[in-house]
């Protein structure tokens, strides 16, 4: 493994995990047609309706809020972690070992779903090479993508609190506290 080091990012309201393609490749090898050629996973998770969907009304966004809904997890390919995907990310270089970010990878493979052929569920997927899976869990409003952010976190040995992560700044808070800044 070339690298042992979990990264965060905050792009707007979402959250993403950034861990070496590699790592999630030996947990999730059907990613490998998305993820070989780069160094990079950035992760996410989210509502099925809402998250990467084209059209982002305000009653899907509500809808997601408020009802328990289905879940996405989201996974783009990056040539480097500090690749910038907007003007509004600010990532975070975590040190870590690789104990640790293999717990983030393993976080993150367990929140793939398979369907009745043991294969990933493509849902959606945006020009910009960002590919949508079907994923478990339920998304409401008191578990988000930044709740979903957080835990990960905390699996790879962060003090975190996800249950009162709910907002972007929540989890970028944890990683302050942490002792991180942004890169």
């Amino acid at each position: 493994m070339s690298d042992s080091k979990l990264h965060f990012s905050r792009d707007g309201i979402h959250t993403h995990l950034v861990l070496p393609s590699e790592l999630l490749l030996l947990y999730v090898p059907d990613l490998k047609r998305y993820l070989e050629p780069y160094a990079w996973a950035r992760v996410g998770w989210g509502d099925y309706a809402y998250y990467g969907a084209a059209h982002q009304p305000l009653r899907l966004a509500l809808r997601a809020l408020l009802v328990p809904t289905a879940a996405v997890i989201a996974v783009r390919g990056l040539a480097s972690f500090g690749e910038p995907v907007s003007q509004q990310q600010r990532t975070y270089s975590l040190n870590t070992s690789l104990q640790q970010v293999d717990a983030a990878a393993r976080y993150v493979a367990s929140h793939f779903a398979y369907n009745a052929h043991n294969q990933l569920t493509h849902v959606r997927e945006k020009p910009c090479g960002e590919v949508f899976f079907a994923s478990t869990g339920t998304y409401l409003m008191f578990n988000t993508c930044n709740n979903w952010t957080s835990r990960g976190l905390k699996a790879a040995g962060m003090r975190c609190w996800p249950l009162f992560s709910f907002l972007p700044s929540q989890v970028e808070k944890s990683v302050l506290n942490n002792g991180y800044t942004a890169i």
